[in-house]
């Protein structure tokens, strides 16, 4: 009698327990086929570093479920497989829906849930497609410099649509900012330490940023770069 009453009230505090979470969350969900026995991971990308925030071990039908208390501001993460990662940016309760191929996991998902997200799938293989033009580049025979002119040409070119199409026409949004910090052969495309106009992109979307979201970590980190990038 006294075992069912202990385990009759521990029943009731789970129960009370997880009441109590009322934490408003956002979820992250999907399929990876091809991928039994492989583990996913969703890492939090912050200004400082990388943190993993949850893992599973995928099953036979691939389908995985992450829940994670909402961010305060527009926050950046990431699914991880291996060596492979498919940014995702959240900035409310949404529920983002990726599907994909352990072949092909970053480089051909579907991914639903926001346009911030289509947005990013976008710059990704944009940035993916200059990379490849740019390691084509570089193991052809031409002159040294002509590599260098064809190399200043195609970065160019990828700013100025970048800028065209993504920070200046929308640079209240997550997906403006994604693009500012976007790297080829790990650096960064956008440089306001090196460039006037790559200063007044970050600008852009710092002013627009620290408008809404006046505390948070992005606003003031994006703000300082821009204070450096004026005095260079």
């Amino acid at each position: 009698m006294y075992e069912k009453n202990l385990y009759f009230l521990l029943a009731l505090l789970m129960l009370g327990l997880s009441a109590c979470d009322n934490t408003p969350k956002f979820k992250v969900h999907g399929e990876i086929s091809g991928a039994d026995d492989k583990m996913l991971y969703l890492d939090l990308s912050g200004v400082t570093g990388v943190t993993v925030l949850d893992s599973v071990e995928l099953g036979g039908n691939g389908s995985f479920n992450f829940a994670v208390n909402c961010p305060e501001s527009p926050e950046f993460y990431r699914l991880r497989m291996g060596n492979q990662v498919i940014n995702l940016s959240v900035d409310s309760t949404e529920t983002v829906t990726v599907k994909t191929d352990a072949d092909k996991f970053d480089t051909d998902y579907q991914i639903e849930g926001s346009e911030n997200n289509l947005k990013i799938k976008e710059l990704v293989m944009l940035q993916a497609e200059l990379q490849q033009k740019v390691d084509k580049l570089a193991q052809s025979k031409m002159p040294a410099g002509l590599v260098q002119n064809q190399l200043a040409s195609l970065v160019k070119e990828y700013k100025e649509k970048v800028k065209r199409n993504y920070i200046y026409a929308a640079p209240n949004t997550p997906y403006a900012y994604f693009a500012l910090f976007q790297t080829l052969n790990g650096y960064m495309i956008f440089d306001p330490l090196a460039s006037k106009d790559d200063v007044k992109c970050f600008a852009a979307v710092a002013t627009s940023l620290n408008n809404t979201y006046p505390h948070a970590d992005r606003s003031r980190n994006l703000y300082n770069m821009v204070i450096k990038g004026m005095k260079n």
